[in-house]
């Protein structure tokens, strides 16, 4: 194994996602590669509504993507991996990065993916498409899909 691509979109699982392939990379001396895909001219980032659509607004979104991929860059390489962090923007204006995600892919050619899922379910992804199940279904190599660990709320007892 060469290298361990990690899908990262600053949600709950991003650092589990993250963790998970740098694991994976160190136990086979393989390349991490940590993947953004921007999306400046769509109505939401990731999962979130954008709030500041002006152009200084998007810049310091983007800007801050940035330095939080370079510092999750150096925490890795500080313990011995082969890191690189990469920034991509996707031009899709209804804030879908399955495409360029995928051509990132092709490009990349990594030997393992890993991805995080919110949990929303099969009949969310079917009427909205999610983008791990969809990475799952036409990636050319293995993937690792890391669940997004909701806090369970305890049991009642029974009187």
């Amino acid at each position: 194994m060469e290298s361990v691509l990690a899908l990262v979109d600053f949600s709950g699982v991003t650092e589990a996602v993250v963790k998970n392939a740098a694991d994976m990379a160190q136990a086979f001396r393989a390349q991490l590669i940590l993947l953004h895909v921007s999306m400046p001219d769509a109505d939401y980032e990731g999962s979130k509504l954008r709030t500041n659509f002006s152009r200084d607004g998007v810049a310091g979104e983007m800007q801050s993507y940035h330095h939080t991929l370079l510092r999750m860059e150096k925490q890795w390489r500080d313990v011995g991996i082969d890191v690189k962090a990469l920034l991509v923007r996707s031009t899709s204006i209804r804030g879908n990065p399955v495409r360029k995600i995928l051509q990132e892919i092709g490009r990349l050619k990594p030997d393992l993916i890993v991805v995080g899922s919110h949990g929303y379910g099969l009949i969310h992804d079917m009427l909205l498409g999610g983008v791990s199940s969809t990475v799952v279904r036409k990636a050319p190599c293995p993937i690792l899909v890391v669940p997004i660990r909701k806090r369970r709320q305890p049991r009642k007892q029974r009187s």
